[in-house]
């Protein structure tokens, strides 16, 4: 199967709720035969992703504000224009720490968080109270949280 060809417009809204962020992906397993994908994240300040791992590589490029990385033991400050590469099954997370919201993109390779990130936004619409149910959306998308 080909890679197809697709064009999105900063116009378009297909936005996913995850966590108390948007995330919407530029392209998916479906576009690229799994080979990988990419989608824009937005980070409010104090929000982001748990620590977590996955057997597949996550790249980030930051666009605005500030992202604090946690990867493995260390802790690095991402600002507009840096890049981390995480390979698979190492522990990350992310948050936002500046007053401006936080915005990059996220690269994968091969492609898997798709359903994912449609299940939490599908199944975690109140927080705290929802939180329980991630361990098992996890699991059942090969995401490990610490």
């Amino acid at each position: 199967m080909e890679t197809r060809a697709i064009i999105k417009h900063a116009s378009d809204e297909n936005w996913l709720a995850v966590l108390g962020m948007k995330l919407k992906f530029l392209c998916t397993a479906d576009d690229t035969n799994g080979r990988y994908s990419s989608m824009l994240n937005t980070v409010p300040k104090g929000l982001g992703a748990p620590p977590h791992s996955h057997p597949w590589d996550e790249g980030f490029y930051v666009l605005k504000g500030q992202v604090e990385l946690r990867l493995d033991d260390t802790v690095s400050l991402l600002n507009p224009g840096d890049y981390a590469l995480v390979p698979a099954n190492h522990v990350h997370g992310f948050k936002g720490v500046s007053d401006e919201e936080g915005l990059f993109i996220a690269f994968e390779s091969p492609s898997h968080s798709h359903h994912f990130f449609q299940e939490i936004n599908d199944r975690v619409k109140a927080m705290p109270e929802d939180l329980h149910k991630m361990p098992d959306i996890g699991e059942r998308h090969k995401v490990t949280f610490v």
